[in-house]
């Protein structure tokens, strides 16, 4: 995915990111950053999975969901990115680069990413985010990420990056 997003010219480098990971809890807490980033005047994006009821909830600029046009441009430059590199992604690589995109065009000054699945083989770990959030940790999605809360926290440990404050819940 890395190269992909190398290809499109880095989107997620034009905007500070705050990263949160976790098991619990981390839906709430990008909801309630996002608003006070807002609030604060930063025009802010907000990325959370999965949605409720709408794909298009998924990706947010100051509450607002991205458009369908917005959707179908930046599915089309992804594609085109990844035949051209004959590289396959997963729909969540594509979701979370499609958003990549939208907050670059949207000119966010901070996103609020939540992660996908664990942190550290996460579609979303290409950022080097400012702040770094895990919140409680339990057991979930046991396939991927272990079977005890130790296997399943060094993948969640895995979007802290040297030098980066890290809040733990």
């Amino acid at each position: 995915m890395s190269s992909v997003s190398c290809a499109l010219g880095n989107p997620q480098d034009s905007y500070k990111v705050v990263h949160v990971a976790g098991t619990n809890g981390k839906g709430s807490v990008c909801l309630k950053t996002a608003a006070a980033l807002q609030v604060s005047g930063f025009r802010t994006g907000q990325f959370t999975s999965p949605h409720i009821s709408c794909f298009r909830e998924r990706i947010r600029v100051n509450g607002e969901m991205i458009s369908e046009e917005s959707i179908i441009s930046n599915f089309n430059r992804v594609v085109k990115a990844s035949v051209a590199l004959q590289v396959s992604l997963t729909f969540f690589e594509i979701t979370t680069l499609i958003a990549f995109l939208h907050y670059e065009e949207a000119e966010c000054d901070i996103v609020v990413l939540e992660v996908g699945v664990g942190g550290r083989l996460d579609a979303t770990n290409i950022v080097s985010p400012f702040l770094s959030v895990i919140t409680s940790i339990g057991l979930d999605h046991v396939e991927a990420l272990g079977r005890t809360i130790d296997e399943i926290a060094v993948h969640k440990a895995g979007i802290i990056k040297p030098g980066i404050e890290v809040v733990v819940g």
